[in-house]
């Protein structure tokens, strides 16, 4: 079953169920500061399940921003086995 529930990425908390599959976040993060970036991109770490993907936009690069995710395509992201 597909579910897309709506999220506001830069509250503190995130009343939402999961772990998910995947995580769509394309051309969102360009409008935050780096910080504020891995500070989202960590909140989304307990809401994915193990191997989920992060998508970004083409013009997002979260590669050496956290470690919790690895580069798996020109715009996904996977959550690293050992964050999982």
């Amino acid at each position: 079953m597909l579910n897309f529930p709506p999220l506001i990425c830069w509250k503190k908390q995130y009343n939402i169920p999961g772990p998910f599959d995947a995580i769509f976040c394309r051309n969102v993060m360009i409008y935050f500061d780096k910080t504020t970036q891995q500070d989202i991109l960590r909140r989304f770490v307990p809401l994915l399940k193990p191997d989920g993907l992060l998508f970004a936009g083409h013009s997002e690069n979260f590669s050496n921003l956290v470690r919790e995710f690895s580069l798996r395509g020109q715009t996904v992201y996977a959550l690293s086995k050992d964050k999982a």
